[in-house]
Formats: C-alpha cells, sequence, structure tokens
C-alpha cells in the first residue's frame, strides 16, 4: 500500500513530566501546545508491578473505609455453591461461568480469551440472541458453561477461519434454537470505572448523532435505557447496557457467577430449566445490598495508572497522529467528571480514557449477529484506552470485543464500518509514524 508523510506539528512541551496526557491549545499563527495534565487527575497512581489495573486510588487510607475493604475481600473471594460453611460467600451457581470476580478481570491483564488449542478461557464468555433482539427460549440470554451439579449448559470451542475466530458449541444438552448466535465478549479491565460513572450524561451527548447530520461519517450514538423506572444513558458493558456500576455489578453476579442480588433476584435459569430451583439457595438475595454496595466502593474507588512515556517529543508526535488520522472521532481524549458525594479524589477531574461512551457501527466483520437492546449486531460502545500498553505481550494478550486481535495493530486492523476511514488513514502512514503512534497508544 501507498505510504504518505504527515507533516508533524511543532510541540511546545511543558516543564510537567510524568507521561501524563494534554489539553490542546492552538492559535491561527502558533503550533500546537499540550498543557500535560496526570491521566485520571487525583485519581492517577504509580505504576506498580502486579496491580496495573487493581490498585487503590493514591492517599486514601483504606483502614478508614470497611466498605472499600470489605468489597475487595468479596471481589477476589472464591465463592462456593450452597450451603456453604462460610455464608457470606455461597450461593454460587448451579449454573455459571466462574467462581471469583478477579478470575475474569486480572490485576495484571486480561484472562485468557481464544486459547491457541482451539478451547475457550476464563476471560470469554458468550451472550445468546438474534438480530432482532430475541434469545434462546431454553438457555436465555447467556450461555453458562459450567455447574456445580449436573451438566453445564454447555461448553463452546473456536476455530481461525480465515483470520476470524468461529465459535462453536461442543457439547450441549440441547441444540440452541434456530436462528440463535454466539455473541463472545471478553472481559474488560475495570480501570477507572468510579470515574467513567462521573461523566455527566450531557457530555456524552455532545457527540451523540445518530443519523450523521454533519455528514463527518461518524454517528455515534448514545445507548438510552430505562434501569429501575429512571432513563439513562449506557456506559458500562461492550454494548453499553448498564448506566451504572451497580446495575453492572449486579448483572455479572447473576448471569456470570449465578448470584441473586437486591436488582437481580433470580437465577439465570429459564422457565423450562429446573436446576435452579432444584438446589439450594446462599440467601435471598444470595449477595446482599450491603455487599453489593461494598463491591461497588471498591470498584469506584480503583486508579489508573499513569502514562509511561520515555521519550516526550516521539509521544507527542504519536498523539498528533492519532488526531490527524481521526481515531479520536470516536475515542474522544476527554471528559470532565461531576461530583462524588463522598469522595473528592474523584470530582471535577480531568480524565483522559479515549472513549466517547458511544455506540459505533464498526462492520460486518466485527457483527456477531447478537443484538442488545437497542445496540445493533455491529454496534459496540468505544472502549476506553488508558492503560492498554499493559495488556498487550502479556502473555494472554487480546483486544476486541472477542479477543481475536493480539495485538494493537492487528485491532485496529480489524477496525470498519464508522472507523474504516481511520484504519485507511493509519495504514497510509508511514513506517515511522505508524511506530510513533504505537508508542502514544501503548503509553497513555
Amino acid at each position: 500500500m501507498k505510504k504518505i508523510t504527515i507533516t508533524f506539528l511543532t510541540v511546545m512541551l511543558a516543564a510537567c513530566g510524568g507521561g501524563q496526557s494534554s489539553d490542546n491549545q492552538t492559535t491561527s499563527d502558533q503550533p500546537e501546545k499540550r498543557n500535560w495534565k496526570p491521566v485520571a487527575g487525583e485519581a492517577t497512581v504509580e505504576f506498580q508491578s502486579g496491580l496495573q489495573f487493581l490498585q487503590f486510588i493514591p492517599g486514601l487510607d483504606i483502614s478508614s473505609l470497611p466498605q472499600a475493604s470489605q468489597g475487595r475481600e468479596l471481589f477476589v473471594a472464591d465463592w462456593t455453591m450452597a450451603p456453604g460453611s462460610r455464608d457470606l460467600l455461597d450461593g454460587l451457581g448451579p449454573l455459571f461461568v466462574s467462581g471469583a470476580c478477579d478470575n475474569c478481570h486480572l490485576s495484571t491483564g486480561r484472562a485468557a480469551a481464544l486459547n491457541d488449542d482451539g478451547t475457550i478461557g476464563e476471560g470469554l464468555l458468550f451472550r445468546l440472541g438474534n438480530e432482532v433482539g430475541a434469545v434462546d427460549p431454553h438457555y436465555g440470554g447467556q450461555l453458562q458453561n459450567r455447574a456445580t451439579v449436573g451438566n453445564p449448559e454447555g461448553t463452546v470451542s473456536w476455530q481461525d477461519t480465515a483470520g476470524k475466530p468461529v465459535v462453536v458449541i461442543t457439547q450441549a444438552g440441547q441444540p440452541i434454537a434456530d436462528g440463535i448466535n454466539l455473541g463472545p465478549r471478553q472481559s474488560p479491565q475495570l480501570t477507572g470505572v468510579g470515574l467513567l460513572e462521573l461523566v455527566p450524561p450531557a457530555q456524552i451527548l455532545e457527540k451523540d448523532d445518530p443519523d450523521d447530520s454533519d455528514n463527518n461519517g461518524i454517528s455515534g450514538k448514545a445507548h438510552r435505557l430505562n434501569r429501575e423506572g429512571v432513563d439513562c444513558i449506557g456506559r458500562f458493558g461492550w454494548k453499553a447496557m448498564h448506566c451504572t456500576m451497580r446495575g453492572q455489578s449486579a448483572g455479572a453476579l447473576q448471569q456470570d457467577m449465578g448470584l441473586t442480588t437486591p436488582l437481580n433476584p433470580t437465577e439465570p435459569c429459564t422457565a423450562t430449566q429446573s436446576i435452579c430451583s432444584d438446589q439450594p439457595s446462599g440467601g435471598s438475595p444470595e449477595v446482599s445490598e450491603a455487599s453489593l454496595s461494598a463491591i461497588n466502593e471498591f470498584l469506584t474507588l480503583l486508579a489508573v495508572p499513569a502514562r509511561r512515556v520515555t521519550n516526550q517529543e516521539r509521544f507527542d508526535q504519536g498523539a498528533d497522529l492519532f488526531d490527524q488520522v481521526g481515531c479520536a472521532d470516536c475515542h474522544r481524549p476527554t471528559f470532565a467528571t461531576a461530583t462524588h458525594p463522598k469522595f473528592s479524589q474523584l470530582s471535577s477531574q480531568t480524565i483522559y480514557a479515549y472513549t466517547d461512551l458511544l455506540l459505533h457501527d464498526m462492520g460486518d466483520e466485527l457483527s456477531d449477529g447478537v443484538r442488545e437492546g437497542d445496540a445493533l449486531t455491529s454496534e459496540w460502545k468505544t472502549s476506553p484506552l488508558w492503560g492498554i500498553g499493559f495488556i498487550e505481550g502479556n502473555g494472554s494478550s487480546s483486544f476486541l470485543h472477542d479477543g481475536r486481535a493480539k495485538t494493537i495493530p492487528e485491532a485496529i486492523r480489524w477496525h470498519g464500518g464508522e472507523a474504516a476511514a481511520s484504519r485507511s488513514a493509519y495504514d497510509e502512514l508511514s513506517d515511522v509514524q505508524q511506530s510513533l503512534l504505537l508508542e502514544f497508544l501503548r503509553g497513555i
């Protein structure tokens, strides 16, 4: 492919160090100047090996925050079937995907997804649905590949077909219904989720343009939902199906671990499955409101690792290229958080998550045939990019919703639909320019 050269802007560096992101100020007769700020304001933490994604915000007195400490213990605990020796931690299953939150949400990277031997790792689960949003009448909306007793709903394997993973059920009690598809979902990092929850809806709606009224080729749309009788904007999950961490956590506890909560008081069984009613319960609900709140406080206080910048000038040039090829049209660099009622470290922070929290059509190659809510089969929420450099090359390196990309360049080249023009612009960069852009991405 023909290589082109994009002229760099002359960058005037600020005196602050630490590899932190920027606000951009330009005038008609002066080059761009970047005023570097911490990636997550006061919620930025320095790198600590082994804890990249599960560190508390620095400066907190955790001993004075028993709810957050309990939440961390619940997050890392191995839950057991009921009745168990620990009342607080029983009720797992009887149908489930994983027995602990941190089996999928690792502190160091991503849990294994598409293993080289064709098996599926614990970091990948499967939605069941079709193009109009219907779910499987017997299994429901998610496949449970483990069970505390008897047989799970099924297991899945995969094979590489022309570079694209194709997943199939290799064992099931009965076939999934005609027209129902398997939708892989990789476990994301939980970096800075407390900050993302504080992004005001009005900021998300600034770029809401489902009809592409400005004709720029980008038609991002907010996922408008109603949760607990309240209209809200989805921001969590691959399809932005949850507006709050409380909703996201309760959904994961139910669907991934078979644990009931005040928000989801039933097991993940359909009316045709008797296994849930046949097995003893761990309580009603199995995860109390106090425990759910503790988990959410732990997640709220997770920090964001500081940027890793070895050469500030190269990093700045990569940031310029990120903007120039159009990546920032969807991976919006900054938001400003609202006020948190309890933790000032989260309030009024400029954060650089590189997401607009909107749904975008990513093209047929990234469609999995499963619609969720108003999110069509090829529509995905823009993934935050902060911290992705910690994932690449860590042994279970995987990107995109199904983990098909093993490197950041692979992930870029799978982008289609609204991102096709940016992908083409990236392909047309010189090798040196691609290297600079990737260096930037690996450092943010």
